[in-house]
């Protein structure tokens, strides 16, 4: 940690999560210490809802398939 409070996360460790400078990241606070998460996109958002809702992913439905659950 630098001195104004900043981390750095190591390069490995940005390649493998797909960080870059403009990633949203989600930081939660719990008694055990400080978890930092990338932000799930929009489609992993809704790939997630489908598979919690429906028990698998989206990626074997068309983009017309989708398009008609979410509206």
């Amino acid at each position: 940690m630098n001195q104004s409070g900043q981390i750095t996360i190591p390069k490995e460790l940005r390649d493998r999560f797909g960080l870059n400078p403009d990633s949203d990241l989600i930081v939660t606070v719990s008694k055990d210490g400080i978890l930092i998460k990338p932000r799930p996109t929009h489609r992993q958002q809704v790939n997630q809802w489908f598979k919690d809702e429906h028990g698998n992913e989206l990626a074997t439905l068309t983009t017309a398939q989708i398009m008609k659950l979410i509206h």
